[in-house]
């Protein structure tokens, strides 16, 4: 990110002189370790434009074959850890768990096997076209406040997933198990949806069956829109 970095003429000098230090410092077991989390990177990011690259009937066919350059990555290295989380570390790929998204920016969803034999798969969203620079800095932010509120008593019942910019216009982000976006809740409701003004409740009411986990629900809920109004 350094070495990209330098080509910023307002920076160009500090990434340099931060660029060399860091040289200077890592040792050749860090400096191993980062080779390997950059050829990862860059597999991803190969894997990518092959699959925005090919017609929308061929992208499944296109990702299932380049998963096998991540695949042979594995067997060369056996480990490494997650750039999105360093004290991660992933052994492999699930490859049956590996898709993209339909967004314009058509992210890959990337199941890393845990190098950890208890610990669970690690999901991930590659995504190239956007600048997570931006995000990164928001996350931060919200972060820096959860802290704030925590420390005052206030849990805002915030869930803070991590986000990392390895380029300009690239990047990993975390995938939080198990969430749903506003949107699928809506399509429960019919096309009309987002115009019923009890959608939500109703969705709550659907996954919660007992009283008391309907209205917890509905107080965490209500909780987290008065933090993202602050």
């Amino acid at each position: 990110m350094l070495r990209g970095a330098q080509g910023e003429a307002c920076f160009q000098s500090w990434y340099q002189k931060l660029s060399a230090a860091l040289q200077f410092c890592v040792g050749e077991s860090l400096n191993d370790e980062l080779s390997k989390e950059q050829k990862l990177v860059k597999l991803l990011g190969d894997i990518g434009e092959k699959v925005k690259s090919a017609s929308d009937p061929q992208r499944q066919d296109v990702l299932k074959r380049e998963l096998g350059s991540l695949e042979e990555f594995f067997k060369d290295i056996k480990t490494c850890h997650l750039p999105l989380d360093p004290a991660l570390c992933i052994k492999g790929i699930d490859r049956d768990a590996c898709s993209y998204f339909t967004s314009n920016a058509l992210p890959l969803k990337i199941t890393f096997i845990n190098a950890d034999p208890m610990g669970e798969n690690i999901g991930v969203i590659f995504k190239a076209g956007d600048d997570l620079r931006q995000d990164m800095l928001v996350l931060q932010i919200i972060q820096v406040m959860d802290n704030i509120w925590l420390q005052e008593g206030l849990d805002m019942q915030m869930i803070i997933y991590r986000c990392l910019s390895t380029g300009k216009a690239q990047g990993l982000i975390e995938m939080v198990p198990d969430a749903i976006t506003l949107a699928k809740i809506h399509l429960h409701s019919g096309l009309i949806g987002p115009l019923k003004e009890n959608t939500i409740k109703k969705w709550f009411s659907q996954h919660n069956h007992l009283k008391e986990d309907y209205e917890k629900a509905l107080r965490n809920f209500f909780t987290l829109v008065l933090a993202g109004a602050w």
